[in-house]
This record gives structure tokens, C-alpha cells and sequence, in this order.
């Protein structure tokens, strides 16, 4: 039946319909057949009239893009993203996550995440040598890529006023590789622990990442280089892997170590990779003996690996390791109130226990500016993410040479963008400045081998920093999961296998790490969770209790969030939603 309107207080009829594949026009269709006296050459006459026009309707006048982005009014509906295009309605003195115009939640929004989608490879199905494990490809995703982040999100109606949406996350619940943080030639096993590739190198991070402490994971490799060597005589692309960490700005379509924002290391030589500039291992430095010296710059002792390891090959586990200092110390570095004659330790007062609150520092704002977007059945809060900064780039440009950084012709024609001095904890650059007390040791099969990288970029902000030019606000805004996150790189169909030590019992973990998980079984055989569930300082553990820490602290940072939003709509009586608007009455 045809569906009636009413215009202008007239009751109107729509036409019905056209069928789909007919291309007879309507209006022909719609007229009956009529029997006419006229004769030929007067009906070509009646035909050939040409009916007046309809009166057109007004055109609004719009303004034009460019000038919209000027002005910052308007939105625009032609881009595949939503942050940024739209305005938060009020802003405030003190930092606070902006809330933006989006419409109610749908009843399936408050349905729980759907199960990931995987597709087998073709024509040839991706299996593990030795093994009947096969990879697949994740498929209907929204993907982390061009300035934008994408983490799942569920409608709750105990957080109406921060919009009802809060952050959820799809099985299995444990530290793994992340679907939407791959890239799209990536594929995986169903719980997320293995990876491959069938073109060139292309990377895929963790879900759970590295802010401060001692933490450890190990990969071990099944498709790579064989157990007796690289083949000298194989024609065309061999398969390889690397693993390391990265941070959210390194791109996935390249190794981990490509560029300044991430710590590889390579299964050929075994070789650290930083700025695509090959390394060597090297001995740790001792600590200085008394609190009163500091670590002297003295030129590093390499390790020289027998024939055995110098090649990372099938079948090898491989432990790796990361510290970095406490976030109060880290926040003195970025804010550029570092004093290395007065900070001299790592932030942790004690070895085993959390970092103690200074009461006369402020503390760590975690502000997340988060929009819930609706893509393919499932429901993402949409991010800006971290992009590349200019000094960054000159950092990692292959004519950079950081020994001669004075002398250089190069850093001369860069102009403005040359970088004066190699980086450190006191660089000009937020950037370049680097996190004394930090490292990455490499172990293999349970042995140290030796120190990769010391002194690593520090990332908290403002050393990293979204796009502006894609909406984001100025200020320097920690959104609690900026940090170094395990990242494994596959080239031709390498193979390699994670393990973060919360399903399984590490492979071949180094002594002090089997102590602590030890210490732990022992507590849990009793009822207990042990020291799993307590931040234990500098002391070395696993990706998987890091991941139990990052989820209870996105919940709370959910809370904090829906009672920051509850005190600005007016608290106990205050209507929801008033106090995210600019008149404060829940207009626009």
C-alpha cells in the first residue's frame, strides 16, 4: 500500500516503488493507456510541446570546507571518522575528557562485543609446520591506522552521564596480540598468540602495553630461519620475523626497529634495530656505587656471540625484557624539570613495591577524549591516535648522524627542523628527550645474551602527541595507554608464537623471573592471588599481570570519568547531560 504524508496541511500519495532492473520511466509506467481520434501528425504535434519546468526549490547556500575548518563551525559527513569533525560542547578550566553530540544507544549497543570474525587463507591454508594450528585473517574490524584508534565499547545505563558508553573488550581475556592494532595482511590463531604474513614485513602489536617497571615476554619462532642456518642458495623471499616494542606512532606496514618508535631485533645476526640502523648486543652497565656518582659515559662492551646464537632460528625461545622508570620520574622528564643531580634513582623507593605519591608533585592526568562509533555490528570508541612529530622524523632520517651532529652539512640545510643535539634527558625537543634507569635485555632459551637498548625514548605527552590538524585540542593529554607494547614484524610467511605468562608458564624464563612466578603458584595453591595482584616496583614480571592491572585501570578511569561528567551536570538533582552543553540547559 502506498504510503501517505501530509504537506502543508494537504494529504499527499507516494508514488510506489520502481522495480529494481525495470529502467521504464515512472511517470510512464503510472499513466494509463488512452484511446486518442487524433491523427498522427497532430498527436506528434501535442507530444512535441515542451512542458514548462517545475519550480525548483531554493538551494541552501553552504559554505565551503575550507572555510568551515576555519571558522570551526559545520561538521562534515563525507569522511570515514567522527572525532574531530565533531565539537565537544563546553570546555573547562580543569582537565576533563570532552563530551560530544552523539545519538542515544541502540538496544543492541548494550548487547555484549560479538566474537571476532576470521576467514582462512587462499587458495592455501596458513598452518603451523609441525602442528595442526591453523592462522586466519580477522575480518569486519575496525583497523588502527591514519591518525585513529579504534578500542571496543558497550552501552551501559549505569554510566548515562558520560554518555552510557564505556570500554569492554571481546574474548579471550587475556594478554594477546590485537586485532585492530595489525595490519590488514596479517593473520592469526583464534586466541590471538601467533602470527604471519604472506608479503612484505608487516607488524602487529599487543593489546596490553608497558608504562613503567620491569616487564617480560618471550616469542619463539616456527617458520624462519631453519635450525641449521639462513640457505645461501634458496632463490626468492625467505621467511623472517623480528620482535621488540613499539609504540602506537610506529607504522604497522613496516619491521618493528623501522623508525624511531620502536625496538627491534632481527632473527638474522640477531642484531638490535633502531632507526633502521643495525646494532650490537652489548654488556649492561654496572650501577655506580655510591648515590653520590653518576654512570660515567664510557664507550659500551659488546657481546661477541658464539656461532650458535648469532641467528634466531626455528624451534629458538627468546625472552625479552623491558624496564622503565617510574611515571612520576618520567613525568619530570617530559615536563622538562628533570635534575639528574637530584633524580638520581629510578622513581621506585623500594625494589618490590609500587612508587610512593610525592605530595607536593601533581599527579597523572589520564584524560581520554573518546567518541562511540558504530562499525559493522560492533561498537568502537573512536580515538585520535599519536602521529610521527617532525623532530621524530629527522631523528630517524638516514642522513641523521647523531656522532656528528655539530659537524653534520645535513643538519645544516635542515634549517629549523636539524636537531642540535643528540637525544637525552634534557633535550629542547619533548621528543627526543630520553628515560634514564630504561633498557631492553634480550635472553635466549633461559641466558642472557645482552643489553639491546639503553636510555629509550620516553613517550608520556608531550613527547607523543595526536594530530591537531585532525581535530585534536591542544594540551598534552594522557589517555592511560601510551606506552611500549610487544610487537612482533613477519616477512613471507615467518611464523612466531607469543607467550606473556598468564595462560602458560613461560618457556625458558630467566632465573629472577621463574622466582617470582614460583613465589606466585606457591600463594595461589593456598587461596591466594599472591604478589600477582600488586604494581611490584622494579622487580621483573610478566605481559599477562600487566594486562590485569590495564583492565582494572580502565575501569577505573571509566568511573572517574562518569563522576567527573555526574559533578558537571550538577550532581545529586542535576539533569543529565546539562553540564556538557554551552548554555548549561542541554541546549546546542
Amino acid at each position: 500500500m502506498a504510503e501517505v504524508m501530509e504537506t502543508n496541511g494537504s494529504m499527499q500519495t507516494d508514488p510506489p516503488p520502481p522495480i529494481v532492473g525495470d529502467n521504464t520511466p515512472m511517470a510512464v509506467k503510472q499513466e494509463p493507456v488512452q484511446t486518442s481520434s487524433m491523427t498522427p501528425a497532430e498527436v506528434f504535434r501535442s507530444q512535441s510541446k515542451t512542458p514548462a519546468p517545475p519550480q525548483r526549490e531554493q538551494r541552501e547556500k553552504k559554505e565551503s570546507l575550507k572555510k568551515r575548518e576555519a571558522t570551526g563551525t559545520g561538521s562534515t559527513t563525507a569522511a570515514t571518522t567522527s572525532l574531530g569533525k565533531r565539537k565537544a560542547h563546553a570546555t573547562h578550566a580543569y582537565p576533563s575528557p570532552q563530551r560530544y553530540n552523539v545519538p542515544p544507544p541502540r538496544p543492541q549497543d548494550y548487547e555484549a562485543p560479538r566474537p571476532d570474525m576470521m576467514q582462512e587463507h587462499e587458495p592455501n591454508r596458513f598452518l603451523v609446520p609441525k602442528t595442526h594450528r591453523e592462522l586466519y585473517k580477522p575480518m569486519d574490524l575496525a583497523e588502527n591506522k591514519r591518525g585513529y584508534r579504534y578500542q571496543r565499547a558497550i552501552a551501559d545505563q549505569l554510566f548515562a552521564h558520560k554518555q552510557y558508553y564505556r570500554s569492554t573488550s571481546p574474548a579471550p581475556h587475556n594478554a594477546r596480540m590485537s586485532f585492530e592494532d595489525a595490519d590488514r595482511y596479517m593473520h592469526f590463531t583464534t586466541n590471538a598468540l601467533m602470527a604471519t604474513n604472506e608479503k612484505g614485513w608487516r607488524m602487529a602489536r599487543a593489546n596490553t602495553c608497558a608504562r613503567e617497571g620491569t616487564l617480560y615476554y618471550e616469542i619463539k619462532v616456527h617458520r624462519g630461519v631453519p635450525e641449521t642456518g639462513p640457505d645461501l642458495q634458496a632463490n626468492g623471499p625467505q621467511p623472517f620475523v623480528r620482535f621488540g616494542f613499539a609504540r602506537r606512532e610506529a607504522p604497522l606496514d613496516s619491521p618493528v626497529g623501522f623508525d624511531g618508535y620502536s625496538y627491534g631485533i632481527t632473527d638474522i645476526r640477531c642484531e638490535p634495530m633502531h632507526r633502521s640502523r643495525p646494532s650490537k648486543l652489548y654488556q649492561a652497565k654496572k650501577p655506580p656505587k655510591s648515590k653520590a656518582k653518576t654512570l660515567q659515559q664510557t664507550a659500551p662492551v659488546y657481546v661477541t656471540l658464539p656461532p650458535e646464537d648469532q641467528n634466531v632460528k626455528e624451534g629458538d625461545v627468546i625472552g625479552l625484557e623491558i624496564q622503565l622508570p617510574s611515571l612520576a620520574l618520567h613525568q619530570k622528564i617530559v615536563t622538562g624539570v628533570y635534575n639528574p643531580a637530584v633524580d638520581i634513582d629510578d622513581g621506585f623507593t623500594q625494589a618490590n613495591a609500587p612508587p610512593v605519591p610525592v605530595p607536593d608533585e601533581a599527579p597523572l592526568d589520564v584524560i581520554r577524549d573518546r567518541i562511540p562509533v558504530a562499525y559493522k555490528g560492533n561498537t568502537y570508541f573512536e580515538i585520535l591516535d599519536h602521529v610521527a612529530t617532525r623532530p621524530m622524523e629527522v631523528y630517524a632520517d638516514r642522513t641523521t648522524n647523531l656522532s656528528t651532529l655539530s659537524t653534520s652539512t645535513s643538519a645544516a640545510a635542515m634549517g629549523k627542523d636539524a636537531i642540535k643535539a643528540a637525544p637525552n634527558p634534557n633535550h629542547e625537543q619533548p621528543a627526543l628527550r630520553t628515560l634514564p634507569h630504561s633498557a631492553i635485555r634480550i635472553y635466549k632459551n633461559g641466558q642472557l645474551l645482552g643489553t639491546a637498548f639503553e636510555n629509550l625514548l620516553a613517550f608520556l605527552p608531550p613527547a607523543s602527541q595526536p594530530s591537531k590538524a585532525q581535530g585534536a585540542r591542544d594540551g598534552a593529554f594522557d589517555d592511560g595507554l601510551t606506552g611500549y607494547f610487544p610487537a612482533v614484524s613477519c616477512f613471507f610467511g615467518g611464523i612466531v608464537e607469543m607467550n606473556f605468562g598468564d595462560l602458560e608458564n613461560f618457556w625458558a624464563p630467566p632465573e629472577h623471573i621463574e622466582q617470582r612466578y614460583e613465589a606466585v603458584r606457591k600463594a595461589r595453591a593456598h587461596g591466594g592471588d599472591g604478589e600477582a595482584r600488586w604494581m611490584p616496583g622494579r622487580q621483573g614480571r610478566g605481559v599477562g599481570e600487566r594486562y590485569r592491572e590495564q583492565v582494572a585501570e580502565d575501569a577505573v578511569f571509566d568511573l572517574v570519568d562518569e563522576v567527573d561528567f555526574f559533578m558537571q551536570d550538577g550532581g545529586v538533582g542535576g539533569v543529565v547531560g546539562s553540564g556538557g552543553f554551552g548554555d548549561g540547559n542541554g541546549g546546542n
